[in-house]
């Protein structure tokens, strides 16, 4: 969920930014666009949000088919080392440990959870305040609807609740009339305005700006757009009525707006012909206007720069977006190509550890699933206690464990309480004896990571060889910290030691 609202957030802010350029400029963009293009640049803008949130999801599981940075190419010469990792391969792997990893959400501890449970909140409560609203309005709306004789391609009803004309309904649009008194020509052009809006989808359209409102509660920018979005969609309705019209018919359409002009029905899920009367001098200077067919060059260089900079903010937001997205597979610190004629396959044979050694399922404590959370799997984990030595390293010898089984370390039964800024270094020597070890060269293949806060952090994913692996890694910041070890491979893995130094 912490990813989740990591990409609402993202994305919230890109697209904000657009909402309110759009909101401020919207005067200007006025001099030199239609309010119908205007409108059109508002709706696609409403659509960048589950655009951008669509596109990161699918990039961010486009598997990466080679190594691209020198930070995963020293991994994989790490991995597949054939000799003991000296000092400064422990120090570039560390550098990659404590890197930022590709396609992972960084983490941001308890308050990035007391933030999200905080968006999730205000998303159930706005949601429910505008629902509540929305079904009490129409309840209310429903008892005092009379049937009125007109024939539309929608029914048309009449209330006294009505203060003027609107357009109501998300599958089934009606339109509802006051009970004031209108000759033919105005009723006309009260319906026909209607009318444009149901052809239009603004019903719907007002649903989904609602909708989003809800998701970014938080964001202003959303509330002024969708108020801005709201005004385009009447002067749009009123472009394209008024154009059908001689100028007898604007001025009597004119007429009719100031007649209705009110403080509207009070839900922002209608379509009303006068809402208020704060934007009625637009709206009649733009029905007094002739009105232009042809795109006109500056029209055409104004839509091709908003297409440019829509563009360019959608590749921008997608990219981050991507980068907070967990992936969906492999290890953090990049591809790890394998050299599949090496892999050696198991049939489900029944393996026992080296000679002294204890298996990992004899002498551990056995972990709930749900007790950690980003290990895979979470079926086969169990905890052991490391011993301490007089000088201060911590180590577990002659330990087995078989393909799917996690190793959670700690001392003397419970975590390493370690201060922020500490250097740990973990080692691991394995015992290839066996028969059944993986001696071709791929080495046994293993993750290796830590734990703080019951969340799992990888560090390593690859294959550890004869002479053994070494890592070092930062604690960012002070907490309760267990050391984790899976078995990646086909069968059983024998470790002569796991030591852990503390620095």
């Amino acid at each position: 969920m912490r990813d989740i609202f990591a990409l609402i957030l993202i994305s919230s802010l890109f697209t904000g930014a657009v909402m309110l350029l759009l909101s401020t400029y919207d005067k200007r963009l006025g001099k030199r666009l239609s309010p119908r293009k205007r409108a059109t640049v508002g709706t696609l803008t409403l659509m960048l949000q589950p655009a951008i949130l669509t596109l990161a999801a699918i990039f961010s599981r486009i598997p990466t088919a080679e190594v691209t940075s020198e930070v995963t190419a020293s991994t994989a010469t790490l991995s597949f080392a054939q000799t003991a990792i000296p000092e400064t391969a422990s120090s570039v792997q560390a550098e990659v440990a404590s890197a930022s990893p590709a396609f992972s959400l960084p983490n941001f501890g308890i308050v990035f959870g007391v933030l999200t449970l905080l968006w999730l909140a205000g998303v159930a409560v706005t949601a429910l305040y505008k629902m509540v609203s929305y079904l009490r309005f129409t309840h209310t709306l429903k008892k005092s609807l009379s049937p009125f004789d007109y024939e539309a391609r929608i029914p048309v009803f009449t209330s006294p609740n009505a203060s003027s004309p609107f357009l109501i309904g998300f599958f089934r649009s009606r339109i509802i009339l006051p009970e004031r008194p209108m000759d033919k020509g105005e009723l006309d052009l009260a319906i026909r305005h209607e009318l444009i809006h149901h052809e239009r989808h603004d019903i719907q359209k007002k649903f989904f700006a609602e909708a989003l409102k809800c998701l970014n509660w938080f964001n202003t920018a959303f509330y002024v757009f969708a108020n801005k979005l709201s005004e385009l969609s009447e002067l749009t309705v009123d472009e394209i009525l008024s154009s059908s019209l001689d100028y007898n018919g604007r001025k009597a359409y004119g007429g009719l707006l100031l007649r209705f002009a009110s403080v509207g029905t009070g839900s922002a899920f209608c379509s009303e012909l006068s809402r208020a009367a704060s934007n009625l001098a637009t709206r009649l200077e733009v029905i007094m206007t002739e009105n232009r067919s042809k795109i006109t060059r500056k029209e055409k260089i104004i839509l091709a720069t908003l297409a440019v900079c829509a563009v360019a903010v959608v590749t921008l937001s997608i990219c981050i977006c991507a980068a907070a997205m967990p992936e969906s597979g492999g290890g953090q610190n990049g591809i790890i190509e394998i050299d599949e004629s090496k892999v050696i396959e198991s049939y489900g044979i029944e393996q026992d550890p080296v000679k002294g050694f204890s298996k990992l399922s004899e002498i551990g404590e056995k972990l709930d699933e749900d007790e950690i959370d980003g290990i895979t799997p979470t079926w086969s984990m169990y905890s052991l206690s490391l011993t301490s030595s007089d000088d201060g390293t911590l180590s577990l010898s002659s330990i087995a464990y078989t393909n799917g089984q996690v190793m959670v370390l700690g001392a003397d039964d419970t975590a390493l309480s370690l201060p922020a800024g500490t250097e740990v270094t973990i080692r691991i020597i394995p015992d290839f004896s066996a028969d059944y070890s993986n001696t071709d060269g791929n080495g046994e293949h293993a993750e290796v990571g830590y734990i703080l806060d019951g969340k799992a952090v990888e560090l390593f994913n690859g294959f550890i060889q004869e002479d053994g692996f070494e890592l070092t890694f930062t604690a960012a910041e002070a907490g309760e910290y267990q050391i984790y070890l899976i078995n990646c491979s086909a069968g059983m893995q024998n470790y002569a030691s796991v030591e852990v130094e503390l620095s």
